[in-house]
C-alpha cells in the first residue's frame, strides 16, 4: 500500500469515527462514549513505560 492509499484509509477511519461520535451525541449516549474513550486511553497509557 503506498502513501496515498494509506491517507485515504486514514481519512475514512477518521470520518467514520467522527460520524459515530456525532450519532452518539445525537442519541444522548455521551456518557457511554466517554466511558469507551476513557478505557481506550487507560489501555494506551498502560503500555507506555
Amino acid at each position: 500500500m503506498d502513501l496515498s492509499e494509506r491517507r485515504v484509509v486514514g481519512s475514512l477511519l477518521l470520518l467514520s469515527g467522527l460520524t459515530f461520535f456525532t450519532l452518539g451525541l445525537h442519541t444522548e449516549q455521551l456518557e457511554f462514549l466517554l466511558d469507551i474513550v476513557k478505557k481506550i486511553f487507560e489501555t494506551a497509557v498502560l503500555g507506555v513505560p
